[in-house]
């Protein structure tokens, strides 16, 4: 008898301490809800309105809007090119690869820094034609200008895109312009006593160093070059100071210190100019689209003269 009363009470016990168990259970999941919704309330979930662009290029159409041909210096250059206005549409936000565009001569639209240097180079200012190194759009539709280089001597270029086997033709009798056009030279002569140097054409310069390491030059920069070709000097002569004064605003842009130098030619700022040496004197600026506002003076400062030397020149 005893011995079922003491069955009887481990159940009981047992039973008890299920209850307080299911209690706090229940206690603890009540817990959790309030603070879920106390959160909810006080901090909502963040809400991203600028998606970032995944790559969709199978998903793509490209078509033409427009073009123009240039020509004229292939003999210099060895080669001619098209800027062409193309569209690119898709079911979202638009990353689309370059590369995956080739012309009939196989030459692949994200691998054309070599034909860009080289016009630069030349004093030919591409930048002023507003073409696009990327294709980029958080929209299902983007138009831009796609810079194409060829050196065919056939009346027509293809261009052909893996993406959807789809073709471009591009009719190189048409829409002709002479690159001559493109052409900007400083290129003047400057004599202060018995220095004299040739100041020539404003580039862009894009590969850049700092204390012999490189320099990254910001997208919203620019860094502009002028080429010095000292032609004849006498003593120990230098340019202590230069800058680049805005036509319009006034605004005085100072040269970059020796420290900067391009990985083509090096700074010429407070060095002794040597007869047949060259150059170049280096400013960064803001990156412009070729507005009224990027004329200006080149100021120049010689050591063996009192007074800023004064050269009418643009920044493109």
């Amino acid at each position: 008898m005893a011995k079922r009363r003491k069955v009887r009470a481990d159940r009981v016990i047992i039973l008890v301490l299920l209850v307080l168990l299911g209690i706090g259970l229940l206690g603890f999941g009540a817990y959790q809800a309030f603070s879920y919704f106390m959160n909810k309330e006080d901090k909502p979930a963040p809400v991203n309105n600028d998606p970032i662009p995944t790559e969709t290029s199978d998903n793509v159409k490209v078509s033409l809007v427009d073009y123009e041909v240039y020509t004229g210096d292939n003999e210099n250059l060895g080669f001619d090119f098209i800027i062409a206005e193309l569209k690119f549409e898709g079911q979202g936000p638009i990353f689309f690869d370059l590369g995956k565009l080739q012309t009939s001569e196989k030459i692949y639209l994200n691998n054309v820094s070599k034909y860009l240097n080289t016009l630069e180079e030349k004093s030919y200012r591409v930048s002023k034609l507003g073409i696009v190194n990327s294709v980029v759009s958080n929209e299902d539709s983007y138009t831009c200008k796609i810079f194409i280089p060829y050196t065919t001597d056939s009346y027509s270029l293809r261009l052909l895109n893996s993406a959807d086997a789809s073709m471009i033709e591009f009719d190189l009798d048409k829409n002709v312009n002479d690159i001559s056009t493109l052409k900007f030279e400083t290129e003047q002569e400057i004599e202060v006593g018995n220095t004299n140097v040739t100041v020539s054409s404003c580039s862009v310069s894009t590969m850049m160093l700092h204390n012999g390491a490189e320099y990254q030059v910001p997208a919203t920069m620019n860094v502009y070059t002028f080429n010095i070709h000292v032609n004849n000097v006498e003593g120990n002569v230098m340019i202590t100071d230069a800058r680049f004064v805005r036509a319009s605003s006034e605004e005085v842009i100072d040269c970059m210190d020796e420290t900067y130098e391009s990985v083509k030619v090096g700074n010429c700022l407070g060095k002794k100019l040597t007869v047949g040496d060259n150059g170049a004197l280096f400013f960064e600026t803001f990156a412009g689209n070729g507005s009224p506002d990027y004329e200006g003076f080149l100021m120049l400062m010689f050591s063996n003269g009192n007074d800023w030397v004064k050269i009418p020149t643009v920044l493109e």
